[in-house]
């Protein structure tokens, strides 16, 4: 009897390790069940809130992973991750950002379908497929809504044809797939010719400050990256429209290439060395000819990583809205003058040959539309910004710059306010100032109306300006972006 009560008993330590192998042999095998393909009635909810990525489905390779990827500390995104970097390489990006919590659900049933309810009852993001059977993800890392029984037929839906803020190499880019960065800011787009980045404002205006033209383009261009190290641009009938090589091209570099949109704008391409992603093209070379840089009316020095204001404000530079000086009270500005200033991109502005920098100044003082303009002294050249102004770069003494400022719009005074809300406040007080000039005395009122001019940052309405003196100097590199 004390034999078989001693044979039965096992060692507590060699119970716990028995109990552990076997745990790992039975997820790893719910996990080869699971995660290589989604069918109809799949739901999932996040797990715990510490993961920066939490896998729902595997590639065959299992390189590359689709699931829930954190953003910030209480939001996620659903993503395709590249495993070995976490680098992301897609994104769903929903209009409205849903909860790292319980209450969000990532469901399939022919759809691919986002839900919160702590948002709203309805999807927040879908496929908005035709009913598929299953959900794969590809080697390629194409995430793929597929039918049964036919292995030829298209997907249903694909991640491809819905590009976030990168292209894999073999995937096409057309005028239907643009990329664009999380706060919808800038846009990369291909075009009838030419590829080219945009910066958005007021959700319509754009500033387009970089374009490649096509060598032997022949109308709408769609595009792939090679993963031999070039972005190779076709014509609608397949000709070769342009091969754009990176620095790895043709030096045997044959791992997974990828370009991708950056935060601040520009475009990199990178390729993957089995360790690192490295860097192997940059659209724009020099930080100050990106429009955001230094933000609004900011002035940035060329290989010195450092910023400062044309017109300083209440917080940084002078910030601006979109629009024009054309609507009702918008016709209410003053201006600066700056000399040896510049963008990179005039190139892609409006130019119209002009007699003098008076001239210049005068064509952009009467079109409602202009904020400012550039004058070059040795072409004789009127540049029109037809925008708000952004990063401004310090130039050669050949270029003079010009530049409207909303009255009220936000700059350095005693009781200034920014955007559409100061001018109104500034409105609000003229109107105040006039019926208190007609009630008291002339000289009373003048006077008073005098002082609250005077607040603006060194600007005469309706007269010439003053140079502005340069703000206080900010390292790029501790800048974020704008």
């Amino acid at each position: 009897m004390k034999s078989t009560e001693k044979g039965l008993h096992m060692d507590p330590f060699v119970l716990f390790c028995t109990v552990i192998v076997l745990s790992l042999v039975q997820g790893a095998a719910g996990a080869s069940n699971t995660t290589t393909q989604l069918s109809n009635g799949f739901t999932a909810t996040p797990g715990k809130n510490d993961a920066e990525f939490e896998p729902l489905l595997a590639d065959p390779t299992g390189v590359f992973a689709f699931g829930f990827w954190h953003v910030g500390s209480t939001k996620l995104d659903l993503a395709v991750i590249h495993l070995p970097s976490s680098q992301p390489v897609w994104r769903a990006v929903p209009f409205n950002p849903v909860n790292w919590a319980a209450t969000t659900t990532l469901s399939f049933d022919g759809n691919l379908v986002l839900t919160d309810t702590a948002i709203q009852k309805d999807p927040i993001w879908s496929t908005n497929a035709t009913m598929g059977d299953f959900v794969v993800l590809r080697n390629t890392s194409n995430l793929e809504i597929n039918h049964f029984g036919n292995d030829n037929a298209p997907p249903v839906w694909q991640s491809f044809d819905h590009p976030f803020d990168t292209l894999v190499q073999g995937q096409n880019f057309t005028a239907l797939t643009p990329l664009f960065t999380a706060n919808k800011r800038y846009t990369f787009r291909i075009g009838i010719g030419n590829i080219a980045l945009y910066m958005l404002f007021g959700g319509s205006q754009e500033i387009n400050y970089w374009k490649h033209s096509a060598v032997e383009a022949d109308g709408q261009l769609y595009g792939v990256v090679d993963p031999q190290g070039f972005f190779y641009l076709h014509n609608p009938d397949g000709s070769k429209a342009e091969q754009i090589p990176f620095n790895s091209f043709n030096r045997g570099f044959v791992g997974l290439h990828r370009v991708t949109l950056q935060s601040d704008g520009n475009l990199n391409a990178y390729y993957w060395d089995d360790k690192q992603w490295v860097l192997d093209y940059t659209a724009i070379s020099e930080p100050c000819a990106l429009p955001g840089t230094c933000g609004s009316y900011g002035l940035c020095f060329p290989g010195q990583h450092t910023c400062s204001c044309l017109v300083n404000g209440t917080d940084g530079c002078l910030q601006t809205d979109s629009g024009d000086f054309c609507g009702k009270g918008n016709s209410d500005f003053s201006f600066v003058r700056r000399a040896g200033v510049t963008v990179e991109y005039t190139d892609l502005m409006l130019s119209i040959p002009v007699e003098s920098l008076d001239d210049c100044e005068k064509t952009c003082q009467s079109n409602c539309s202009c904020w400012g303009a550039l004058y070059v002294n040795t072409s004789k050249h009127c540049y029109l910004m037809d925008s708000p102004i952004q990063t401004v770069e310090v130039s050669g003494n050949s270029y003079q710059g010009y530049f409207k400022l909303r009255n009220g719009s936000g700059g350095k005074s005693s009781g200034g306010s920014g955007g559409k809300k100061g001018h109104g406040v500034m409105i609000g007080l003229l109107v105040t100032l006039t019926i208190v000039f007609v009630a008291l005395a002339a000289y009373g009122g003048y006077f008073f109306w005098d002082r609250r001019r005077n607040r603006l940052p060194r600007v005469q309405l309706g007269g010439p300006t003053q140079e502005m003196v340069q703000g206080p100097y900010k390292d790029l590199h501790t800048m974020s972006n704008t």
